[in-house]
């Protein structure tokens, strides 16, 4: 098991203590593999992680994949037989006709590979593959997270990229070919002169609140000579997706125009969560990801949260604005193997039902 280059692996609690059965939860992200052991109520048993290669070939990967899987079993010291199907979750949407991803972009070689079918054969068992990893975290807020409780949610990722999941009357929303919570290329801007997104598409939030283009935004400010103290760290040179972090810190210190940064990414945020909420009407929307500027309890985490509300109210229908709460997600980078876990529990209780 050398070669699986652990980054980390604990072991939470004994199998003794936890309610059976057991199913086993599976976040690639292309750069990294993440495995956790879950009971049936959501408790993780233990957690491995491991580094991935998605540029490489994916049969070596589902081989990696399946090595950390037999890890994790051996280490946490539990009966394979007490699994009865394992969830994965991918940076990309998988087509339930195919089953296979759909053009993912961080795995340039998986398009026209049949993961489902492969990772099947690999691990001997069933698997649950029916769900990107912004569903796959979204099911898990649902079922023991900020919206546990609640029926209908939106899981919304501040990252490189902006990423959805949801969850509506109980049920992850997928969509016909998988494609379903693609809010990040939600219409925020119809001007000509909109910013143009990643998917060479003008207007979307995406070309406002990445990682990326928080970084441009602020490079453009502080290039027309605004007084900040940012002016000390940023330049032309610094990577784009170190300056968000700079912009959390530098607020934190009270800087007036990190501040506004911050503030017009929470609006932009906002008019995106206002659509959303007269398309699917949620209980809650829940904001999670790389970019929460200091999340819950921080005092510019609070202000970027209370920001986004304001907006929403402005923008939303009394009807609707006024019923749903706002929030931060409670599990983190823990989420998406929750998720996956979960997914497969409600898999497999499906059919041993119609069974």
């Amino acid at each position: 098991m050398s070669n699986l280059f652990l980054f980390e692996e604990a072991v939470h609690f004994p199998v003794s203590d936890s309610v059976l059965p057991l199913f086993i939860g599976v976040h690639y992200g292309s750069r990294y593999i993440k495995v956790g052991i879950v009971d049936s109520e959501g408790q993780t048993i233990s957690y491995f992680s491991a580094a991935g290669n998605g540029e490489q070939n994916p049969e070596l990967e589902v081989k990696r994949i399946a090595e950390l899987v037999a890890y994790a079993v051996k280490k946490t010291g539990i009966d394979f037989e007490l699994v009865p199907r394992v969830g994965f979750c991918f940076p990309g949407s998988i087509s339930r006709v195919t089953e296979r991803l759909y053009r993912p972009p961080n795995l340039p070689n998986w398009g026209d590979f049949p993961v489902v079918a492969e990772l099947n054969k690999a691990l001997g068992r069933d698997v649950t593959v029916y769900s990107n990893d912004a569903n796959a975290a979204a099911f898990a807020e649902y079922w023991i997270g900020a919206a546990q409780g609640m029926q209908s949610l939106a899981l919304i990722f501040l990252g490189n990229g902006i990423g959805c999941g949801m969850v509506i009357d109980g049920d992850e929303l997928v969509g016909a070919n998988g494609f379903g919570g693609e809010f990040g290329h939600i219409i925020i801007d119809s001007s000509p002169f909109a910013r143009w997104c990643s998917c060479m598409k003008q207007g979307h939030l995406e070309a406002y609140t990445s990682l990326s283009a928080v970084a441009r935004r602020t490079l453009e400010l502080l290039a027309v000579g605004l007084e900040s103290s940012l002016s000390e760290r940023v330049d032309k040179e610094t990577a784009l997706n170190e300056i968000p972090k700079m912009v959390y810190e530098e607020a934190d210190k009270g800087d007036k125009l990190a501040k506004q940064i911050i503030k017009d990414t929470a609006r932009y945020v906002g008019l995106g969560v206002a659509t959303l909420i007269h398309t699917i009407d949620p209980e809650c929307v829940l904001i999670g990801g790389e970019m929460t500027f200091g999340g819950k309890g921080s005092k510019v985490g609070e202000m970027f949260l209370e920001e986004i509300r304001n907006e929403v109210e402005i923008r939303g229908m009394s009807s609707v604005a006024k019923y749903f709460k706002i929030d931060f997600a409670k599990l983190g980078t823990y989420a998406c193997y929750i998720g996956a876990a979960g997914l497969a529990r409600e898999e497999s209780l499906l059919f041993s039902v119609s069974e």
